[in-house]
């Protein structure tokens, strides 16, 4: 089993599966963990802590409550004082750093409940028919995936389906997090495509949407009175933040928000959209296997 691709806070890690014995799962993920957490101590000293990242999620959203009313304030006067540009310029600097600070905590935090509990994990091969594997991370700005040409995290994307067709592997790509740069000397468009030869998900076994097909999760899901229970469920949540799922441009948590306009279809109902004013950052909720996800991650179940 070779070394990992990404890594999926809450759930687990891509890697090549090819050959690879179930019952080296454990030991590969265990190894795995104990690689991540070595890298950092080597960069930030033996003795190195990971910071609390939601404090490092609270300063970020000072931050941003700062620089909107900077933002409000040049509408407002047509300009700024050199001053305040100056200001403007320090907080954004210091938005970058934390939330570098809250993907290093992050890592650390898969890295110490791999090294802990490995043989919580097992490997499902990717194929078309699970697809709604790589769904179910959507939005999420991925752990130790870098872009090759600024070092940049990197996120999960997929194209477009006008017709409604369901997706297959090669759908997906990967999009560095620099394309929304303001500044064009730093913007970043790479994009890598998914590479769908021998790729798996090492994943936690106490999710049960990643241990079905795509096909049964949609039959399931296709049931008017489960998706009743999902809409009231999830519409519960309207206008909380999801601290798992964070704007690309200001770095602050999305909340969930249900659209003025939908055909009363529950994946036509809900995205989760950036506080910051203006910004038109959104995560739509559009698929069963991303429902599960956001539901697991503020309830601890999903839709199974």
């Amino acid at each position: 089993m070779a070394l990992l691709d990404a890594v999926f806070k809450g759930v687990g890690f891509l890697a090549s599966v090819a050959g690879a014995a179930v019952e080296r799962v454990g030991s590969v993920v265990k190894q795995w963990g104990e690689s991540l957490l070595s890298n950092f101590q080597v960069a930030y000293g033996a003795n190195a802590e990971p910071s609390n990242t939601k404090e490092n999620l609270d300063t970020l959203e000072v931050l941003d409550a700062e620089v909107i009313e900077l933002e409000r304030k040049r509408w407002r006067d047509g300009g700024l004082a050199q001053r305040d540009k100056n200001r403007l310029y320090e907080l954004n600097a210091l938005k970058k750093q934390e939330f570098d600070k809250y993907q290093q905590s992050q890592t650390i935090e898969s890295a110490l409940e791999q090294v802990s509990n490995p043989d919580n994990y097992e490997s499902t091969l990717l194929d078309n028919n699970k697809a709604h594997i790589l769904q179910y991370q959507m939005g999420q700005i991925v752990l130790e995936k870098k872009c090759p040409n600024c070092g940049r995290p990197m996120f999960l994307q997929h194209e477009k389906r006008p017709d409604g067709s369901p997706l297959i592997l090669s759908n997906f790509f990967w999009s560095c997090t620099g394309f929304y740069e303001n500044n064009p000397a730093i913007l970043c468009k790479t994009t890598i495509s998914f590479n769908t030869k021998d790729i798996g998900l090492l994943h936690k076994v106490d999710i049960p949407e990643l241990n079905v097909t795509n096909s049964d999760l949609s039959i399931i899901y296709s049931q008017k009175s489960v998706q009743q229970v999902i809409t009231k469920r999830v519409k519960q949540h309207i206008r909380e933040k999801d601290g798992d799922i964070i704007c690309q441009v200001h770095y602050v948590p999305m909340i969930l928000r249900e659209k003025r306009e939908h055909n009363g279809q529950v994946l036509d109902m809900f995205h989760l959209g950036c506080p910051h004013p203006g910004c038109g950052q959104v995560v739509k909720l559009k698929s069963p296997a991303q429902l599960a996800a956001f539901l697991r991650r503020k309830e601890g179940q999903g839709i199974l």
